[in-house]
């Protein structure tokens, strides 16, 4: 593992640690280094949460944390009856999550906000359709802008995203122009955290290969300085490890 090359996985566990895992069997050497996690949002009961899911007849899960939080209370009869719902998951593994559940879901065409609008917009949904946008408490507010208007839309946001104080793995010390370091980038938030990280450290951003989980994600890193970037066409493991095999090609 000396000469392989270092990934370091921001991503929170324990999709972290599944990723790191993966990398590591395709001859990486993966770090895990989480910059947030996530806990559940109790602003809602368990009773309102079920009354918002009866009230709107199409879903929006922006990614697998929503899936879990909001239905692995659930049981299989109350899954049941949301059977002929319309639900849209951000990218094929919010789609993957899904499937525990017994339910499907489509995909936008690009794992993002503008995607999925661009998915609803195929619909020909009347207006005032009844939308429920399933979500953390955070987020980039593009959804709500553009739905809220035409459509009847519902907010359930069923998780916080929690900052962690991470240290610096050492490996990225080691990290230089002619052999960066590969750093995965997941979401808008996490690459605010490592950028104040890296810069804070010292870290310069040709010294590092950024593995962005979205094409949205890789443009926000370039315009701070991070040129060398490499797009996985979602956030799963296989799309991650994809983008890995691109930075690492001579």
């Amino acid at each position: 593992m000396a000469n392989s090359p270092t990934v370091i996985v921001t991503r929170p566990s324990p999709m972290g640690e599944s990723l790191c895992q993966e990398l590591n069997e395709h001859g990486y050497r993966a770090i895990h280094c989480p910059l947030i996690r996530f806990t559940a949002n109790t602003d809602h009961s368990p009773e309102q949460q079920l009354a918002l899911l009866k009230q709107h007849k199409l879903w929006i899960f922006v990614s697998k944390q929503a899936v879990d939080f909001a239905l692995k209370h659930l049981s299989q009869e109350q899954l049941d009856q949301f059977l002929g719902h319309t639900l849209i998951a951000v990218g094929k593994a919010t789609q993957k999550a899904l499937q525990p559940y017994g339910l499907s879901a489509l995909v936008p065409k690009t794992p993002d906000s503008e995607g999925i609008l661009t998915l609803i917009n195929q619909f020909s949904l009347p207006a005032d359709y009844p939308i429920l946008l399933i979500r953390g408490d955070k987020g980039r507010g593009l959804l709500e802008q553009e739905l809220s208007g035409p459509y009847q839309l519902g907010v359930l946001p069923v998780y916080h995203r929690i900052e962690l104080t991470a240290t610096l793995p050492p490996a990225v010390q080691q990290a230089s122009a002619a052999k960066p370091i590969g750093w995965v980038v997941t979401s808008g938030q996490i690459l605010e955290l490592s950028d104040k990280m890296l810069s804070t450290a010292g870290i310069k951003p040709e010294q590092v290969a950024i593995i962005g989980g979205s094409a949205r994600i890789s443009d926000l890193a370039r315009q701070k300085g991070y040129t060398n970037c490499y797009t996985a066409k979602d956030a799963s493991n296989a799309e991650i490890i994809r983008a890995c095999s691109e930075w690492q090609k001579p």
